[in-house]
């Protein structure tokens, strides 16, 4: 069974291990996960089954402006295909539309095709695509959703 939850301390190695497989030189150093877990709130989520981390979602909530950023979402690749990315993005997108969000924002690698269906699904739809987005060459993807409440 499939739990969406808030991540606990412990599981910053099993986040840490998801992110290094699946972004490697970009993935996060686990001191800074320590430290965006200890400001993120409700915003670090994990997926686990059968008590295994197998995907995590962090996300940001500007209060003062009401934007949410979607900011890294990764899942085991064993684990694709089970809806898991989708499932934690709804869980998010649900949280911080609770909270008065009118705007929710993320970026996507160009090549990302199935990220960027799931965030079409989802409601997202590009507002434009950045050639050096992180400064250092990298493209990206800058889509939007907005929430009417």
């Amino acid at each position: 069974m499939l739990t969406i939850r808030k991540a606990e301390l412990s599981d910053l190695k099993g986040i840490k291990a998801i992110d290094q497989l699946l972004f490697g030189a970009d993935s996060y150093p686990l001191f800074v996960l320590r430290q965006l877990y200890d400001i993120s709130g409700d915003y670090l989520l994990v997926a686990e089954t059968e008590s295994v981390v197998v995907g995590y979602m962090l996300s940001h909530l500007d209060h003062e402006n009401k934007k949410g950023w979607l900011l890294s979402l990764g899942v085991l690749p064993t684990h694709r295909g089970k809806r898991i990315g989708e499932k934690l993005m709804a869980a998010t997108m649900s949280t911080m539309e609770s909270r008065g969000v009118t705007n929710l924002y993320l970026t996507v690698h160009p090549d990302n095709a199935a990220g960027i269906s799931i965030y079409t699904r989802l409601g997202f739809s590009v507002l434009e695509e950045v050639t050096d987005y992180y400064l250092d060459q990298s493209p990206r993807i800058l889509m939007s959703r907005q929430v009417n409440h």
